[in-house]
């Protein structure tokens, strides 16, 4: 993997055969990265996403085998048990030009991946919520819409 940072950016091509959760994980890891957004471009093999399924607070996988284009790939970072944790949505493209997505399990690089990552200079981290059933992200602030009408 070749990578750049400027701008409090980095700049990061994942190589062909990469796994990408896996080594996005690992490269916030080794960089000190406890919270971020991406975004990222290029073409996947062997997709596994997964929708929410709120009632049975479980994930419903779904793999999709061959070369995607990704349309789109955006996410962010934040700690889990005091690693890093990426949470990542998809849109794929196939070669009839029909559009699939959903939560990122994982996926290996087809071609190549880019990847914007900006680093946040606060950690975030995430919190397990009984009710919702994932670990969601645990922000200081809280506003309210009311607080809005006040200003």
């Amino acid at each position: 993997m070749r990578y750049l940072y400027s701008d409090n950016r980095y700049l990061i091509a994942l190589p062909r055969g990469a796994r990408v959760r896996e080594t996005l994980t690992a490269f916030c890891a080794a960089k000190g990265i406890a919270a971020g957004t991406l975004s990222a471009l290029g073409a996947l093999r062997d997709v596994r996403i997964a929708f929410y399924d709120l009632d049975a607070k479980e994930y419903l996988e779904d793999v999709r085998e061959g070369d995607h284009e990704v349309l789109s790939l955006i996410g962010n970072i934040a700690l889990v048990e005091g690693a890093p944790f990426l949470h990542a949505h998809v849109v794929l493209g196939d070669r009839d030009m029909r559009a699939y997505g959903g939560h990122l399990v994982e996926a290996e690089v087809a071609v190549t991946l880019e990847v914007a990552l900006t680093p946040l200079s606060e950690k975030v981290s995430r919190a397990y919520d009984e009710e919702i059933g994932l670990n969601l992200l645990a922000l200081p602030e809280e506003f309210t819409p009311e607080e809005e009408g006040n200003r």
